[in-house]
This record gives C-alpha cells, structure tokens and sequence, in this order.
C-alpha cells in the first residue's frame, strides 16, 4: 500500500515550519526538514516545489492561520493588539516566520493581501467616522500596531540585555504596556496640538 500524501505533506509542513522559524530561509536545509518529517526530499519539490515556494506557502499558510484566530473590527484594535500578543505567546514560530519573512522575501502573498485589506478597510472606516486618529495612512497605522506588538521580539539583544535593570519582569505586565501603548497611539489627536 503507498503512503498517505496528505499525511506526508503535514509533516513536511510541520517540519517545514519549525526549521524556518529556526533559520529562516537561507539557513534552513531540505534536508533538515525530510529528516524531521520522515520523508525523502523529493516528496518536498513533488508536494511543495523549491525551497522557496515551501517557505513561502508555509508563511503565507500561517499568517492566515494567525489571521484567522484572531477576531478583528474597528472597534476592536486596541483588543486586537491584546489577542495579537497573546497569540504571538502560544505561537512564538509565528513571530519568528515573520520577522524571517520580512528579512528574506521583498514579495507579498495575494490572500494575506487581502486579509491585511480587510483590516485596513476597517481602519479607514473608523478614521472617517472619527474614532481613531486620522493623520496617519490606515496601513501605516497598523504597521505601527502591529510593531508595538513584536516590539520586544524585534529590540536590539544589547536593549533587551538591560531588561532585568529596566525591563519587565513578566509577560502580564509587557502585555499591559503593549496594550496601553496601542490604545495612546489609536487616539486623535488633541485640537491644536
């Protein structure tokens, strides 16, 4: 009886998911992943094709899976940011892929396009109604939230070497600050400032 491609092909994306987030993908070896996933390699390139269209459907396939699993509205975003930590906590390969992402591949993915439109679209809404600030572009805007979030992950490791001095001791209280930092940069801006 021949093996089960689909059971083959999630772990390969498995494999595939854990060594990217561990190397990226310059650092990342097929051979690593059909090891891991007890699978030959050319199950990989007949399944996935290069090494790159692998790691850019397993990106793409994960940022809609965080996208997904996290509800978003306008009136929302300040809890988005909250949900968006969280989340980033019980799944910190997903915050390495897109740290990775952003180093290694200058390209976007149409369906996480269009999930990041939604949101957009969203933002735009309720900058027009008034209920968030208005002059910065509702893309950049959440760019900015999403920034705060990874914050830390992405600090310089000479700044996070002074955390015991001047850092947070836990998780609770990052989270607070990243919360409260997103709800300050949401608001308008006061009239004549």
């Amino acid at each position: 009886m021949p093996p089960d491609a689909t059971e083959t092909k999630r772990r390969l994306r498995e494999a595939a998911v854990a060594e990217f987030a561990a190397h990226g993908l310059a650092g990342a070896r097929i051979d690593r992943i059909a090891e891991s996933a007890a699978a030959n390699k050319r199950s990989i390139y007949m399944h996935f094709g290069s090494k790159e269209e692998l790691f850019d459907k397993v990106v793409g396939e994960t940022f809609l899976e965080l996208a997904a699993s996290i509800p978003f509205t306008e009136d929302h975003l300040i809890g988005y940011a909250g949900d968006l930590f969280d989340r980033l906590e019980k799944w910190p390969h997903i915050r390495r892929l897109y740290l990775w992402a952003g180093l290694e591949r200058e390209q976007s993915f149409d369906p996480e396009v269009e999930g990041y439109r939604a949101r957009v679209v969203a933002i735009a809404a309720a900058q027009q109604a008034g209920e968030l600030r208005a002059d910065i572009p509702p893309a950049e805007l959440m760019a900015m939230v999403i920034g705060v979030v990874i914050s830390w992950d992405s600090a310089a490791w000479s700044l996070k070497a002074l955390q015991p001095e001047f850092g947070f001791a836990d998780r609770a209280d990052r989270r607070a600050a990243v919360v409260s930092a997103v709800a300050g940069l949401l608001q308008p801006p006061r009239s004549g400032s």
